[in-house]
């Protein structure tokens, strides 16, 4: 499977954007007095997990779209010109396929939330790393396609 350039380019500008973020929260730690080694540790697997796990999500859209038939836009011909609503114009049971995209998303979605407790839990458990300077990070991919959202405009 290739990977989609829309896949990298997004991939990047989070991982940009929870760099920046995490380097913020260095300082932060950096201001009040509490950086240490286990700070820099937890920032640096938190945004390795972080980027990780949108990646991972990135592929698994990739793999279920591109399993998906592209089918032709219906063309009706009956369509009521007036504003009514078509009372035959029910929703379609879904395809094979797209039961299947589903169950996969489904599925990389909890495995991907269980690598992500798993990583929260070796960092409480390994005082090498810092639990809060781990998660926090782990939510900055939010934050960013959040401020993405809002900051680019489309052409």
């Amino acid at each position: 499977m290739t990977i989609q350039p829309v896949v990298k380019q997004e991939t990047k500008r989070v991982a940009i954007g929870v760099a920046v973020m995490a380097a913020l929260m260095i300082a932060v730690y950096l201001i009040v007095g509490q950086f240490n080694a286990s700070v820099l540790l937890g920032a640096i697997l938190g945004s390795a997990a972080a980027i990780g796990n949108f990646f991972l999500m990135a592929l698994t859209v990739q793999r279920a779209t591109e399993s998906m038939p592209v089918l032709p836009p219906e063309e009706k011909e009956d369509a009521p010109q007036d504003g009514e609503e078509d009372d035959e114009a029910k929703p379609q049971p879904l395809s094979a396929e797209a039961r299947s995209a589903g169950k996969s998303m489904q599925v990389s979605y909890i495995l991907r939330m269980l690598g992500l407790a798993l990583i929260a839990v070796i960092a409480a458990k390994v005082p090498a790393f810092d639990l809060l300077a781990t998660a926090l990070p782990m939510l900055f991919p939010h934050i960013v396609i959040s401020i993405l959202k809002y900051t680019h405009k489309e052409g």
